[in-house]
């Protein structure tokens, strides 16, 4: 299979002033419709870097659990168990037994953007998305570009079969971008499953948008009003003299908990570990 991870024409995007709409129409593949590709199936999503990433997803809010987590003192009496023991003991105080608070990571939304802008960083994120969704139960990943998949059940798979299930899914990847409609479009899809308290949602990509900003801004302000917390993740935002000029991403930050970079496989790793 040929080759489908290319920068943009022109270089990275990002490193000038590019905010007027002609800059953006220059760029080609970065600010248009353009329909999208397959998956390389060359690619891998096996690194063994990412091998240190564990379940405890320390940038993640951590919410009450039923089912079992981490122990987290205690959230009363356990009124079954205190009865047993007296039932045991032969009467009253025998003491108390404390029914324990469980706590478990909040949902994990992620809405790649693996259009022609970002097909560099591929490679870089696809052990990333892969590694979260094994560790992680409450994780999902959903690439975009002009179209929107699922694609947590193939990145929960083995290694192997992962990479089938990902080389089959057409649409999103390497073509044009349409930041504000995806956002829409997952939360209209997506939202009722899984936005609530307590769920963090991960835009990764560099801001460059087909479409108008304010659709970005509504998107999120969406998101926000149901109780999650919202990241952006650039990986040009490590760019000595970054600043974010494209009109999505200026658009996005009155609504995001933080811009972060995410450029190498370090950075990923300390963004899961304290979410910077």
């Amino acid at each position: 299979m040929e080759a489908r991870w290319r920068p943009a024409p022109g270089g990275v995007p990002g490193s000038g002033d590019e905010t007027s709409e002609g800059g953006e129409r220059r760029r080609g593949m970065v600010a248009s419709r353009e329909a999208g590709r397959r998956l390389d199936d060359g690619l891998s999503v096996e690194a063994g870097w990412s091998r240190g990433m564990d379940g405890n997803l320390a940038f993640l809010p951590r919410v009450p659990s039923r089912r079992g987590g981490w122990a987290l003192g205690a959230a009363g009496v356990d009124l079954r168990r205190t009865a047993r023991r007296w039932a045991e003991r032969g009467g009253r105080g025998l003491g108390i037994v404390p029914r324990p608070r469980y706590v478990r990571p909040g949902r994990l939304v992620v809405l790649w953007d693996v259009s022609g802008s970002m097909s560099s960083y591929v490679p870089l994120y696809l052990p990333w998305m892969h590694r979260l969704v094994q560790v992680h139960p409450g994780a999902g990943v959903f690439p975009f570009g002009t179209h929107l998949v699922d694609a947590t059940a193939a990145l929960r798979r083995p290694v192997a079969l992962a990479m089938l299930e990902l080389a089959g899914l057409e649409g999103p990847w390497s073509g044009g971008t349409s930041i504000g409609e995806m956002l829409h479009q997952w939360i209209d899809t997506y939202g009722p499953r899984w936005l609530r308290a307590g769920t963090t949602v991960v835009v990764v990509s560099d801001g460059w948008d087909s479409g108008p900003p304010e659709r970005v801004a509504d998107g999120l302000a969406r998101m926000r009003a149901r109780g999650a917390v919202v990241y952006w993740m650039n990986p040009l935002a490590a760019t000595p003299g970054f600043e974010p000029r494209t009109r999505a991403l200026r658009a996005a930050l009155p609504h995001i908990h933080r811009l972060v970079a995410g450029e190498s496989p370090r950075a990923l790793l300390r963004f899961v570990r304290v979410g910077t």
